[in-house]
Formats: structure tokens, C-alpha cells, sequence
């Protein structure tokens, strides 16, 4: 029974009981005028109360959504490791950059889908691979992410030295310079992360018997950091720049970029180590020394491997839209396909930038646009199908109430009217409920009827994830890019706009913690938000434990030890990233004095 019907049969128990009658014999003995008033009386009724939920729903959710930031509730793309060589001998790779790969969905074969990914930053590209690694007695040939050994037996007078590798770099062409490039560093053995990666960053590099100067990160670190910095302070914040630095944050550790020239010659000298261990065959190929700390052992070596031409990149695709505006109507919806994620650029065709206002309070300034999800400003979850649909129901009604009055004039509008209904039913009935999101945005136009170009990036969210390591990759837009790559890892992370109650859990705790971790219990709290059914149980107490730094012994520290669910699969890649992810959040809100330390039991 619907709300309506139950309204209309408590006024006329209400009426009969006023009256001193029975309810029944309201619609049987009296005035059919006097039920046509009841009843529509209680569609007043409904609709009053209909529209009293609606406005408790959209003040409710503007409240929440002016204290919680859109990164908490919004849609995330999915990342991984890429790895892409350039046609020329250098080139640099940017975000425009697209790439794709082609995914089935639904495990069906016919439902193939282009998912696109771009990298996060600007990265330099060289046409030279590492196609060789020595360490130890062993000589490894290297092909992607496997080694296989080619060792010959080797004299213990020329054994390298301990805690040491030599990379092999067969360079593509003549006079290549490695300046800028950053060398992508990944450690096979779970057990010896922690330790690898924290002394990667002291090991030393050299190349003809000279150092090289390196440093840990990515390329233009410190320029990064600024435009971070500046995003910080921004009044308005930057949704794809916070995605970027959260990525680049996960893989930095991952990266060793070189910071002087380092010109490749195809008869530079092959060391001593490496001809012993039959290296001599090996003439075109550079060899590059890098010494460890003492700390980490050949055995831990044995199972590092090493790539230029890797970048990390995210599910994301550019798209160009152009609209012209109207009289009066200063807004330009934004539909797509997929799942919108943040507004790229807004120009007009004469080359002038808008600029994102965030704010609305004052007065507003020419050139600047706002972003409006959904229902231009109607926070409800009605969209605008649901709306058409709703307006048809009552055009029914009122067409029901017309035809009682039984005037030929009104029965042939009646007439017309159930037949625009019928019209407008059947066009509801053709359009597919999940055909597009539309995004809408608020102009401030510098002159009426301007025509402005509009780039934005969309995304897949969870259907990203789970792209295995060694999976094809396309380039779809890149030139000087070669036409084929391949994942060095596999993507995760990606998810769809959380549900209600997911929101309301993010809510709760950007709320009460006001993104300042204190207790316990703001820390489990942060732990079910990033894992949420990865994890069972979370689980936090002071340990000492063993510092991985040379000048420190047992260090205490909070051990936040995460119970795995067993109905989950996620692999060992994915908990560190998560892991990192976690301690990043911790060290930015967290008030501890003591560090994180994370560990998943399984």
C-alpha cells in the first residue's frame, strides 16, 4: 500500500468517527464530491511529506558535504608500475600520454573494454634496457622481471665485492645520455623489503670508475614538492594533484633518479668482475657499479630487479568537450560514459583560462566556474529519469481528477494529455537508466555566449583492478612512444563512489577526528576505511622492535598488526602498497611520538 492510500484511509477512519459513522459508508452513502476532496486532500498530504524528506536529505547532505572533503567519498583510480620505450633515443613521457589495455568485463570474451592509464608526472625516457645482472659468482640475463643465470664458473680472485651489483645496459643507440632517468628498483623476497628499500637510498652508483650522483625519488623532486606546497595553501583544492602525490608517495621508495651525465658508449671498458664471469662476449653492453651498504647481503641481491623506462601511472582518460553557452543559462553539463574524476582545464576559443572557485561566498568573479555533481546543486539520489518518471505520475493523477468532471472541452485536453504520457512513457522505457553520468559546471563567463573548450579526466574505478603483471599495454596517444608496453606490476586500489553507508563510516570519521589521529580507536578506525573488507580484525599495541637504520638498536614503536579476511585474495604487492599508504596518512595526522610499524597476519 503506498503512502497515498494509507493517508486517505486515516482521514476517512478520522472523518467517520467526527461523523459518527462507519468508514464504509463514507464512499457508499455520501457525496462522491465528498471522497474526491479526501482524496485529494491526502495527495497534498503526500507530496508536503514527500518533499519534507527530500529537504531533511538535502540539507543533511550539504551540511556533510561542506565538512567533508570529496577525496573521502569520491571515486579513486586504480595504479600500477608501467614500462614503454621510445622510438628515439630519449624522449619525455606526460600525462597527456594515454595508454590502454584491453580488459575483459564480466569474465565474458565478446564484453572487451579500453581501459586507459596515464602517468603521474613528467618522466625521461632512453632507448637503452638492462639486459644484464651480475652479482656475486652469478651473471644473470634479464627479460622483463625474470633472470635467468648464465654463469660460468668463476675464480674466487675475481669475485665481486660483497653487498654488489652490476647492471648491464645494452643501449639502443649511439651517445646515449642517462641524466634525468630514473632506475626502477623491486625486491622478489617479501621478507627483505623493509630493509632493501630503506638502504637503497645509501647505495652508490658508478660508471667508468666515476660516481654518479643520484637521488632517491623521482625526476624534478624539489620542483614537485613546490607545486605540492602551493596546492597546500591553494584555496582551492586540486582532487587529480592529491591522487598524483598519494600515487607517487606508494612508488617512491621504488625509484633511484641520476642526476649527472652519464653518456653510454658501446666500447666503454668492461670491468674486471664482469669479464671474469664471462662478461667478455658482452661488448656493447655498459655496465653501471652499485655498492650497497654491507647490511644487505648477495642473497638479498640475488633477487632485486631493476628497469629504466618505468613510471607509475593511473586509470584515467582525457576527454575534450566543447560547448557554447546560452542566454541566461551559464552552465555546461558534462556527460560520460564512465565515472567522473576532476576537471583537467576550462579555456574559451581565444585562449583565455577559467579558473576553479571553490568557495562561493563573495562576490564572483569573471572567468572562474564551480563543479556540481549529480542534480546541479539537488543533493538527493534522484536523477533525472527518476524525476520524469515521478512527473508522470502525477500527470496521471491529474488527468484521472480532470476526466471526473466530465466536460467535452476538458476530456479532449484529458485526451491529449494521456496521450503526451503515453509519449513520454515510451521515451522513458528506450532510455538506459546507466547510459551516462552527467557533471555539470557553473560558469562565470567573460563575455555572453562564450564558447569554451572543456578537458577532464574519467576513470574506471574498481574494473581497473586486478590487471596482472607482464599484461600488454597500447600506446593510444604518443608518438614518440613505441607502440607496445607492459605492466611491471599489477593495478589495485581502484574503487567506485562509496555507497551510503560506506559515506556515512568516512563522515563519522572525518568528523570526529577532524584528520588528527590520536587514540587507538582513530587509528582502527583509519584502518577499516582504507582495508574495509580486506581486514577482520585490527589489532594495536607498543612493541620494541630491531631499527633497519646502522646507528640504532630496539626503538619502540606501535605495531598495528592487520587479521587478513579470508574471503578476500589480495596479493602481497597490494598489502604493501596499502601498508604504505596507511603510514603515510599516519605520519601527516597522527600525534604519536612513536612510529608505525605494519604487519598483516594472514
Amino acid at each position: 500500500m503506498n503512502k497515498t492510500s494509507e493517508i486517505k484511509n486515516r482521514m476517512i477512519k478520522r472523518a467517520a468517527s467526527l461523523w459518527g459513522v462507519q468508514p464504509n459508508e463514507i464512499e457508499t452513502s455520501f457525496d462522491p464530491l465528498v471522497t474526491l476532496l479526501i482524496d485529494a486532500c491526502a495527495t497534498e498530504v503526500a507530496k508536503i511529506s514527500s518533499e519534507v524528506n527530500n529537504s531533511q536529505s538535502r540539507i543533511t547532505e550539504q551540511l556533510v558535504q561542506l565538512m567533508t572533503p570529496e577525496t573521502l567519498y569520491g571515486v579513486r583510480p586504480a595504479h600500477g608500475i608501467a614500462h614503454v620505450m621510445p622510438v628515439a633515443s630519449d624522449s619525455d613521457i606526460k600525462p597527456e600520454n594515454l595508454f590502454y589495455y584491453n580488459k575483459k568485463i564480466g569474465g565474458d570474451e565478446a564484453n572487451l573494454k579500453n581501459i586507459f592509464f596515464s602517468p603521474v608526472q613528467e618522466f625521461k625516457l632512453v632507448n637503452a634496457a638492462i639486459t644484464h645482472m651480475l652479482c656475486d659468482h652469478d651473471m644473470y640475463q634479464v627479460e622483463m622481471k625474470t633472470l635467468t643465470s648464465v654463469s660460468e664458473e668463476v675464480s674466487a680472485e675475481s669475485t665481486p665485492s660483497p653487498s654488489t651489483i652490476y647492471l648491464g645496459i645494452q643501449p639502443g643507440n649511439d651517445n646515449v645520455d642517462l641524466i634525468n632517468t630514473s632506475l626502477f628498483f623491486e625486491i622478489m623476497d617479501v621478507q627483505d623489503r623493509e630493509l632493501f628499500y630503506h638502504h637503497l637510498r645509501q647505495a652508490e652508483f658508478f660508471y667508468q670508475e666515476e660516481r654518479i650522483n643520484i637521488s632517491v625519488g623521482y625526476k624534478d623532486n624539489e620542483l614537485e614538492e613546490m607545486k605540492d606546497l602551493e596546492a597546500l595553501f591553494s584555496a582551492t583544492p586540486d582532487k587529480t594533484r592529491n591522487i598524483e602525490s598519494d600515487v607517487k608517495k606508494i612508488y617512491a621508495k621504488h625509484f633511484v633518479t641520476i642526476n649527472s651525465s652519464v653518456m653510454l658508449d658501446k666500447g666503454a671498458k668492461v670491468p674486471d668482475e664482469v669479464m671474469s664471469a664471462g662478461g667478455a662476449e658482452l661488448e656493447e653492453v655498459c655496465w653501471i657499479k652499485v655498492v650497497f651498504p654491507s647490511v644487505i647481503s648477495n642473497t638479498v641481491l640475488k633477487n632485486v630487479f631493476c628497469s629504466f623506462n618505468a613510471f607509475p601511472v593511473i586509470n584515467r582518460n582525457q576527454q575534450l568537450v566543447s560547448y557554447q553557452l546560452k542566454d541566461f543559462i551559464d552552465i555546461v553539463p558534462v556527460s560520460t560514459l564512465d565515472m567522473f574524476l576532476d576537471v583537467k582545464s576550462v579555456t574559451n576559443t581565444s585562449g583565455q583560462q577559467y579558473y576553479h572557485k571553490e568557495n562561493t561566498e563573495g562576490q564572483e568573479e569573471k572567468g572562474t566556474y564551480e563543479l556540481r555533481r549529480d542534480n546541479l546543486g539537488k543533493l538527493d539520489s534522484r536523477k533525472a529519469r527518476e524525476y520524469l518518471l515521478h512527473m508522470v505520475d502525477l500527470l496521471k493523477d491529474e488527468s484521472a481528477a480532470f476526466s471526473l468532471y466530465g466536460n467535452d472541452f476538458l476530456q479532449t485536453i484529458v485526451k491529449k494529455l494521456n496521450q503526451n504520457i503515453a509519449s513520454l512513457e515510451k521515451k522513458l522505457i528506450d532510455i538506459n537508466e546507466y547510459v551516462a553520468e552527467t557533471n555539470y559546471l557553473t560558469i562565470k563567463p567573460y563575455k555572453p555566449k562564450d564558447t569554451l573548450l572543456v578537458e577532464y579526466w574519467v576513470t574506471n574505478g574498481e574494473e581497473a583492478n586486478h590487471i596482472k603483471t607482464g599484461s600488454a599495454l597500447q600506446t593510444y596517444k604518443g608518438s614518440e612512444l613505441r607502440q607496445k608496453g607492459v605492466f611491471l606490476t599489477s593495478t589495485f586500489q581502484g574503487k567506485n563512489a562509496l555507497n551510503t553507508e560506506e559515506r556515512l563510516q568516512a563522515y563519522r570519521r572525518a568528523l570526529l577526528t577532524r584528520n588528527r589521529i590520536v587514540t587507538k580507536e582513530d587509528v582502527k578506525a583509519l584502518c577499516f576505511e582504507l582495508c574495509g573488507n580486506k581486514v577482520e580484525q585490527v589489532e594495536i599495541k607498543k612493541v620494541f622492535k630491531n631499527s633497519v637504520g646502522n646507528n640504532k638498536g630496539l626503538i619502540p614503536t606501535m605495531e598495528i598488526s592487520l587479521t587478513a579476511s579470508q574471503n578476500e585474495e589480495v596479493s602481497d604487492y597490494e598489502w604493501d602498497a596499502i601498508k604504505s599508504n596507511l603510514l603515510n596518512i599516519l605520519e601527516k595526522q597522527s600525534l604519536s611520538v612513536f612510529p608505525y610499524f605494519v604487519t598483516v597476519l594472514k
